[in-house]
């Protein structure tokens, strides 16, 4: 089935905004971390600076559904959302220009960056299930995702050889304050091929089932299957924040990498993405976003324990590739999980709930990290024994989300089975 032309021109628009928002993540999402660290912020504050605020932002997403009340429209709430998501970058070059922020200024910044993104987040996933027919999900998301970190690899090598070699735009002093600068830009932009999307006005949801936290939350709890899922995924991702945040402050403090060694080490990361999305594009859609999901968890749990293998720059290299592998069919798979497996009339409620446990389990994740970074000491070592820690942790923790992704992935195919007895859902 080919898409209609308005629709075909806004897949082509979404693609366009998934680029600029990845330059947007590369040139600075990326580098806030290492700004932190610039700006005279410790190793430990540095980590926690890059998580703790993605927490408040997902309480302050919390407004969502009030929001769509008052706006009444997903499309002019994603547009509103992505532009406040832009200026929170106007606050930054001023910093990054004229003084160091203290760390509860960069705090609330970051807050409204992150809040602003997760507030979209929902909205936009009701969007994309009505834009993109479904048989061309799996393809069109794959794509989309490869765009996504070809974008924040081009940031990504922008931003670190502005760095390494001390580049200045304009009249800027600060080599942050340009980068901050082009994102915000390339923010802005995405805003504006959001805007010329197609939304139809039968896409609407009734104001009535959009009143709030506690409407979204009944919503949540209805189906067993799914909210066992979620509430599985909610310790598996504290264990992956007990390290994640942790990896920069390792790079540039303890093994005393150059911005030029450190944009090289995230490449090295964001290839493993794109390598794993041109493969999964071509993989036949068994098991759909659950099976890639699984595929994703089971991979990516032990890899925090490698670390101890080796420092030499080859293998960080190799893991940082594999890593990134791993982390494409699990991201890939919970976006096509968010497409496909949950209702029209349920995303924006549940995936606000999903946002808010998400954001607990990392500011679980991240206490966890930053206590025990503290009591092992600021070294080789106590990194290596942190990253082990939170390794055992994930795969301890993946099990039971595997089995539960398993149940909701065999409750698709006997739903398919019902829906399509002649020729299985292939006939779609």
């Amino acid at each position: 089935m080919e898409a209609s032309a308005p629709v075909e021109r806004s897949l082509k628009l979404s693609l366009a905004d998934a680029f600029l928002y990845s330059l947007m993540v590369g040139i600075g999402e990326t580098y806030l971390p290492a700004f932190a660290l610039s700006v005279g912020l410790g190793e430990i504050f540095a980590g926690v600076l890059s998580s703790l605020p993605m927490v408040s932002g997902a309480f302050l997403q919390l407004l969502t559904p009030k929001g769509l009340q008052k706006v009444g429209s997903h499309k002019y709430w994603v547009v509103l959302s992505v532009s406040m998501q832009a200026l929170a970058f106007v606050p930054l070059i001023y910093y990054s220009v004229s003084g160091h922020p203290e760390f509860w200024v960069l705090f609330l910044i970051l807050t409204l960056y992150w809040g602003a993104g997760f507030a979209a987040n929902p909205s936009w996933n009701y969007w994309m299930a009505h834009l993109v027919p479904r048989e061309m999900g799996q393809k069109y998301f794959s794509t989309r995702t490869s765009l996504t970190q070809i974008g924040i690899l081009i940031g990504l090598v922008i931003g670190g050889v502005a760095l390494h070699n001390k580049v200045t735009i304009l009249s800027f002093t600060s080599v942050f304050s340009g980068l901050f600068l082009i994102a915000f830009l390339c923010r802005a932009g995405s805003s504006l091929f959001l805007s010329r999307k197609l939304f139809r006005a039968d896409w609407r949801v009734d104001k009535k089932n959009l009143s709030g936290v506690r409407d979204s939350w009944r919503v949540f709890w209805m189906d067993p299957v799914k909210r066992r899922f979620f509430l599985r995924l909610v310790p598996f991702m504290a264990c992956v924040y007990v390290s994640a945040p942790f990896v920069t402050p390792y790079f540039l403090a303890q093994l005393k990498l150059d911005y030029g060694a450190y944009m090289v080490a995230i490449a090295a990361l964001m290839l493993g993405k794109i390598a794993a999305l041109a493969v999964l594009n071509r993989r036949p859609e068994r098991g759909g976003g659950l099976g890639l999901f699984i595929l994703g968890v089971v991979a990516v749990s032990p890899l925090p324990i490698l670390w101890s293998v080796s420092t030499n720059g080859l293998f960080i290299l190799g893991l940082q590739f594999v890593s990134g592998a791993a982390l494409a069919s699990m991201e890939l798979g919970l976006s096509l999980i968010f497409f496909r497996d949950l209702k029209a009339e349920e995303k924006v409620a549940v995936l606000t709930v999903y946002n808010l446990l998400n954001a607990l389990s990392i500011i679980l994740g991240t206490a966890i990290g930053g206590v025990l970074l503290g009591l092992l000491g600021e070294s080789v070592r106590g990194y290596l024994v942190l990253f082990a820690f939170g390794g055992i942790a994930r795969v301890v923790f993946s099990r039971p989300l595997v089995r539960q992704a398993r149940r909701w992935q065999n409750e698709n195919e006997k739903s398919d089975a019902v829906l399509y007895p002649a020729s299985g859902p292939q006939a779609r």
